[in-house]
């Protein structure tokens, strides 16, 4: 049966009823049906994404409770305690106070460079420390300089194999007032 001969069975009228009827029904697909599809494909991709995530953490639930347990008995490191700023006035004492630091490590001062014109309007002062010494010794120094009190942050850390044996350059702010 061709388009023609439906038109001549079929009445106007009720042929416009089934070409309104299959127009609203297309509509109803196209708003409702079609996206509810995709975002059902969205959501089953992000249900099998969440199965294997939660699947891995199942299987290292035992290697983080290993963790835990191993952290937990190591020593606990001491932080600093309130920070303090060092005076304006003992920026020129700096030097000193760095050998002191770095003696019990038998760590050679080589450089301390406090830069006046770095103090910032926070109160922060840039500090190049140069050293000469062990690795392991340079490490222990680093977590000494860590519970300085004045000190903020450590910028940067480089170390160099040198003449006299493994040179290491340090740049860290301290608070000033």
């Amino acid at each position: 049966m061709n388009l023609a001969e439906l038109r001549r069975r079929l009445p106007p009228r009720t042929l416009g009823y089934l070409v309104v009827g299959a127009l609203l029904a297309g509509g109803f697909l196209a708003m409702f049906i079609i996206p509810d599809y995709r975002q059902a494909k969205t959501m089953t991709a992000e249900i099998e994404h969440l199965k294997a995530t939660l699947e891995v953490r199942r299987q290292m639930a035992p290697v983080v409770q290993s963790l835990a347990k191993a952290q937990s008995a190591l020593p606990a490191v001491g932080g600093t305690e309130k920070p303090a700023k060092l005076p304006l006035a003992d920026v020129g004492r700096l030097a000193m106070v760095m050998d002191e630091l770095a003696a019990p490590y038998a760590l050679r001062l080589t450089r301390v460079s406090p830069d006046p014109a770095s103090v910032t309007r926070d109160g922060l002062l840039a500090v190049r420390l140069g050293l000469l010494g062990e690795p392991d010794k340079f490490r222990e120094f680093l977590l000494a300089l860590g519970r300085y009190a004045p000190l903020v942050r450590i910028e940067s850390v480089s170390s160099v194999v040198g003449r006299e044996g493994r040179e290491y350059a340090v740049k860290c702010w301290l608070g000033v007032q």
